[in-house]
């Protein structure tokens, strides 16, 4: 497994990632994407499947699944290598931290994958390809006790895998 971290958005970030300049070896095997900045999001790669995770800070505020400014840009950008590997299904995966009761993460977590999966299918991902899960708090990324505000165990995970 390989895992590289990114964690800079701009809206240039997005303009150059989709005129496809140069080969990117972090992205989707064959993607090509700007040289300049590197994309928003944490590449891994499987046998089977590339992982996106995107931390949470950039898709939403606490306690929310309303997407902010910066979390459009990097959904449009995951849109567009999806498009790209069109027989590639795509599943977006909710998590949260352990703030609050158990029960409303997971319905969080539901709404937040919800909200990533429904503007892919705007941005012209096929809906009937996309899967979208929530997790609520279980697989913590930085291992915490009972309602801690920890921001990088609120995410959002896209994979892209072969069918």
């Amino acid at each position: 497994m390989k895992r590289a971290l990114f964690t800079t958005a701009s809206v240039a970030l997005v303009a150059a990632a989709l005129s496809g300049c140069t080969d990117n070896p972090n992205g989707f095997p064959g993607d090509k994407t700007a040289a300049a900045e590197p994309p928003a999001y944490v590449v891994t790669h499987h046998a089977n499947n590339t992982e996106y995770a995107i931390p949470e800070q950039l898709l939403f505020a606490t306690d929310s699944s309303e997407v902010l400014p910066t979390g459009h840009i990097i959904i449009a950008q995951l849109s567009a290598l999806a498009q790209k590997h069109s027989s590639a299904a795509v599943e977006v995966n909710g998590y949260t931290d352990t703030t609050g009761t158990k029960e409303h993460n997971q319905k969080l977590s539901v709404a937040r994958a919800d909200a990533v999966a429904s503007e892919m299918a705007q941005n012209g991902v096929a809906a009937d390809r996309i899967k979208a899960q929530g997790f609520g708090e279980s697989d913590l990324l930085v291992p915490t006790d009972n309602n801690v505000n920890e921001a990088k165990n609120r995410r959002v995970v896209v994979v892209l895998a072969s069918r």
